[in-house]
C-alpha cells in the first residue's frame, strides 16, 4: 500500500524497499534523496525482497544500524502501530526509543512528510531547506553496513542585519557508530538554532556533536568513526559561514 496526499506520503510496513525508492524517486527533492540514499542499501535482490517494515522492526528490535531508519528520523517521518485493538501514530524517534516491540505489536505503516508543502504552509518563501544524507562503509554499495550513517536538515534564511545564514530549526540524525538506535543530536539542534553561521559557531557545534557520538568500549574503528559524524555536520554547513555564504534558492544541496 502506497497513498500520497498534500501532506506526504503513507508506505505500508510490507512494502519492499525497492517499491518505496521507486514511490520516492517521484515527489519532491528531499524524497527523491532519501531513494537515492536507499538504493545504496544492500544489493538488488535484498532491496527487492526485504519490506520496508522489516528493516525498521530489526533497527528497533536487534539494534541493526538501519539507514532508512537514519533518514526517516531526521526528516520527522510518523510510524502508525496497532498493539491489540489500539492503533496510534508516533514519531520515528518514539518507536526508536521504545521498548523492543512484542509479538502483540504490528508496524502497520510509515508516513514521510512532505516537506515542501510544510515549508510553503508555515514558512513562506523566505525560509529554505537544507538537507543531506551521508553513509561511510568497507564498500560505497552493496551488503556492507556502515561505519557510520547520518542525515541532515535545516530551514535557513538570510540574516536582516549582516550578510550571514540564520538557522531556523534543524534535524540532524546519527547512527552506525555503536549505539543501539539510531539518536537525534538534540543539543547540537538546540545550539544552532536562532544563529547566524560562522566558522566559530561551527566548531562549537561540533566540539558538542563529538560529546554525543559516544562510541562503546568495543566498537571498531571509534576515532574514525566519530571523526566521520564531526566531518559531515562540518561539511553540511561549511558553504554558508559568514564571508562565503551563497543564497539559496530553492533546496541548497
Amino acid at each position: 500500500m502506497i497513498r500520497r496526499d498534500d501532506t506526504g506520503v503513507i508506505i505500508g510496513a510490507t512494502v519492499t524497499i525497492s517499491k518505496a525508492i521507486e514511490a520516492l524517486r517521484e515527489g519532491n527533492i528531499v524524497w527523491k534523496k532519501i531513494s537515492d540514499h536507499m538504493e545504496k542499501v544492500a544489493f538488488g535482490f535484498v532491496r527487492n525482497s526485504t519490506s520496508l517494515g522489516g528493516n525498521l522492526v530489526m533497527a528497533q528490535r536487534n539494534h541493526f544500524p538501519s539507514d532508512i531508519a537514519i533518514i526517516l528520523l531526521a526528516v520527522g517521518s510518523l510510524v502508525n502501530l496497532i498493539n491489540g485493538l489500539k492503533s496510534e501514530e508516533i514519531t520515528m524517534e518514539e518507536f526508536l526509543r521504545r521498548l523492543e516491540l512484542d509479538l502483540k505489536s504490528i508496524l502497520v505503516s510509515v508516513k514521510i512528510l512532505d516537506w515542501d508543502w510544510i515549508m510553503i504552509i508555515s514558512l513562506g518563501t523566505k525560509m529554505k531547506l537544507l538537507f543531506e544524507t551521508y553513509r561511510v562503509a568497507p564498500r560505497p554499495l552493496g551488503n556492507a553496513l556502515p561505519y557510520l550513517n547520518d542525515a541532515l536538515m535545516a530551514k535557513i534564511s538570510r540574516c536582516a542585519s549582516s550578510n550571514g545564514m540564520v538557522v531556523s530549526d534543524c534535524r540532524f540524525a546519527f547512527g552506525a557508530y555503536g549505539t543501539k538506535h539510531a539518536i537525534r543530536a538534540t543539543k547540537v539542534e538546540e545550539f544552532l538554532t536562532g544563529k547566524v553561521l560562522s566558522i566559530d559557531v561551527l566548531y562549537e557545534a561540533v566540539k558538542l556533536l563529538r560529546s554525543i557520538v559516544v562510541l562503546d568500549d568495543d566498537t571498531s574503528y571509534p576515532a574514525y568513526r566519530s571523526s566521520l559524524a564531526s566531518g559531515f555536520l562540518f561539511e553540511f554547513f561549511s558553504h554558508l559561514v559568514e564571508g562565503n555564504a551563497e543564497s539559496p534558492n530553492g533546496y541548497v544541496n
